[in-house]
């Protein structure tokens, strides 16, 4: 509530001239009343110190007090006016009981009360013009504060209801899934075991290639391949293809240079054991991921997850990344992954970090797809302070309107022509879920070819 000087001025001068007599100053301790609802009151309070509770009863249809039923109507601090319109309007009756919430010192006029100066100032009502005024901003402050505070709570109960619609279909598809995804984690172990076996036996090399594929964790950027590829193809005097091939298998010339001469020659035919290896950990990877989802989707109901100190954000970003795959074939990605032994572990659960980064890069490749982006390009960059780390992932396609900024965080809401697509995750709704619950934010940030969302997460535990 922005006032002149001149209209404090004015303020100072009335309180001076009617609310400073020692005989109309008095004191009440906390809890005792200063005005009773419904009751006769003839004066008009100024508050010199200390607070003070508004409250009123709720009414029947009749007009009658409904016992027990008060409520707070507004609080009120030193230097506010008490019973400006039942003094001025000369009704004398309050409509609220005013309490002291603390210790209060009060000064008061009454309606026998001398006129100051009238000559210069003009009639009682006249010089307390200013008192009204002020009251009346008060009030309107008031409103809307309490409208903003109501805005806010039924927005927090439509997040509780969604949450709680979410947990519903959480428990339904724990109890679907739990069985399949438990088998397919104990048959892609045997497979992968059964699989290693046989190629000892095949040949050396064959079982080298898979284990390093099977065993590789390792995320690279389109560029880093591009590039390590120029560098095989000079340095071992292999065709482009080869190159490109091993680029992939090999991430650095030290462990290129490892490598059997026989497997640099044939690295073209044998480099189908390593994908085998590969899609083997992949296969892992989804098992175990599905399996997590099983557990952890239940926070969308408000459930108990497994977090723990040391979570590996990197690494929740890589196993992400190794899940979208697929989405991301055709696709530049760039990875700016802060260094894994400097980066803070954070207090946290791998799945549900997983679980935000697949929703997050899957909707935008999602989004790049529909709409035929040139180009398309998914960069992800971390950095960290000293309580946080943040995420923050880009793409260049067609941007989301400002007026589905909030709605694509609901669970019953997408911008796919075909309707709901569930991928590995639930959408952005269990996004906001799973953040709100860490105590982080996410915030987006869109405009025609380039969106990012920044998820930024407390490094530990919140109290």
């Amino acid at each position: 509530m922005i006032q002149s000087a001149a209209f404090h001025k004015k303020l100072s001068r009335i309180n001076a001239d009617y609310f400073a007599f020692p005989e109309r100053i008095f004191a009440l301790k906390k809890g005792e009343k200063l005005v009773r609802e419904g009751e006769d009151s003839k004066r008009l309070y100024l508050l010199l110190s200390g607070n003070v509770i508004a409250y009123r009863h709720r009414r029947d249809e009749s007009g009658e007090r409904i016992p027990d039923s008060l409520y707070q109507v507004f609080r009120a601090g030193p230097g506010s006016y008490i019973g400006v319109q039942s003094f001025f309007s000369r009704l004398f009756r309050s409509s609220c009981e005013i309490v002291a919430e603390t210790n209060i010192e009060v000064a008061y006029i009454d309606e026998t009360v001398e006129v100051v100066e009238p000559e210069k100032y003009g009639s009682l009502i006249e010089q307390f013009v200013p008192t009204m005024v002020h009251e009346l901003a008060l009030r309107n402050s008031r409103v809307f504060e309490h409208a903003a505070e109501k805005e806010a709570a039924i927005h927090r109960m439509h997040r509780s209801e969604m949450s709680a619609t979410l947990g519903q279909l959480a428990a339904g598809l724990a109890h679907e899934l739990n069985n399949a995804v438990g088998v397919l984690a104990r048959k892609t172990d045997f497979v992968s075991a059964f699989i290693e076996e046989f190629l000892r036996s095949f040949g050396k090399h064959e079982s080298e290639l898979f284990c390093l594929g099977r065993d590789n964790q390792a995320v690279y950027s389109s560029e880093d391949l591009r590039s390590r590829a120029r560098e095989y193809e000079r340095l071992f005097k292999i065709s482009q293809s080869a190159a490109k091939v091993l680029a992939r298998i090999a991430p650095n010339p030290d462990s290129a240079k490892k490598l059997d001469k026989k497997v640099l020659t044939g690295i073209e035919d044998l480099a189908r054991f390593w994908e085998i290896g590969h899609d083997i950990r992949d296969m892992q990877l989804a098992a175990k991921h599905a399996a997590g989802i099983v557990r952890s989707v239940k926070i969308l109901g408000g459930g108990n997850i497994r977090r723990e100190e040391g979570t590996d954000v990197s690494e929740s970003i890589s196993e992400a990344v190794s899940l979208l795959k697929p989405q991301l074939r055709g696709k530049n990605l760039i990875a700016d992954l802060a260094e894994t032994e400097t980066f803070p572990k954070i207090f946290g659960d791998m799945t549900e970090l997983v679980q935000l980064w697949v929703n997050i890069i899957k909707n935008a490749c999602d989004a790049m797809n529909l709409a035929g982006t040139q180009n398309p390009t998914v960069r992800i960059l971390t950095t960290a302070t000293a309580e946080s780390v943040s995420v923050a992932i880009t793409d260049n396609g067609p941007g989301v309107p400002d007026s589905l900024k909030e709605k694509i965080f609901q669970p019953d809401f997408s911008t796919k022509k075909s309707g709901l697509s569930f991928g590995l995750g639930l959408g952005l709704a269990i996004v906001r879920r799973i953040v709100d619950d860490y105590g982080g934010t996410i915030l987006l940030d869109s405009v025609p070819g380039c969106t990012t969302f920044t998820i930024t997460l407390p490094i530990h535990k919140p109290q």
